[in-house]
C-alpha cells in the first residue's frame, strides 16, 4: 500500500494523506496540535523559516476493496474516504467498503539550524528530499 503520488510534480493536485507542518519554537516538543493535516499545512516543504521544525505526517489509506490484497500499482485496492479526507472515520466508498486500520506515521525534521530567512532564496525552501522534492 502506498500513499502520495511519487510522480506528482505540480503544487496544484495535492497529494491526499501527505501533509508538512511548520512549527513555531514553542511547538517543537510537543510537535504541534491539531489535526495530522488542516488546512493551513502544506503538500511540500513549507516556504519559510519554521524555528519549531517541520513535521511531515503520511497518512495510508484506511478503505478496502475486500477482495485485492494487493494491486499492480499497490494503490487501487485501498482508497481515501470520500470528500479526500485522509482520515476515513466510519465512512468509506462504495468501492472500497472494507475499513482497515489507519496508518499513519509522523517524521519531524529539527530544522532550527535553518529558521534564518538568508537560507530562504527566492522564497524556496533549502531543505529538499533525497529524491529532489522539496
Amino acid at each position: 500500500m502506498l500513499a502520495g503520488d511519487p510522480n506528482l510534480r505540480s503544487k496544484t493536485g495535492k497529494a491526499p494523506g501527505i501533509c508538512h507542518r511548520c512549527l513555531a519554537a514553542n511547538e517543537a516538543i510537543m510537535g504541534g496540535n491539531g489535526a495530522p493535516c488542516s488546512s493551513s499545512d502544506t503538500s511540500e516543504f513549507p516556504a519559510k523559516p519554521c524555528p519549531g521544525g517541520i513535521r511531515a505526517t503520511i497518512i495510508f489509506p484506511s478503505c478496502w476493496d475486500g477482495v485485492n490484497l494487493d494491486s499492480p500499482d499497490h494503490k487501487t485496492h485501498v482508497a481515501y474516504a470520500p470528500g479526500g479526507s485522509a482520515l476515513a472515520g466510519d465512512k468509506c466508498p462504495s468501492t472500497h467498503p472494507v475499513r482497515i486500520p489507519q496508518v499513519m506515521y509522523e517524521i519531524m525534521f529539527d530544522t532550527a539550524g535553518f529558521a534564518d530567512p538568508k537560507y530562504f532564496v527566492d522564497g524556496k525552501q533549502p531543505l529538499v528530499y533525497s529524491f529532489g522534492d522539496a
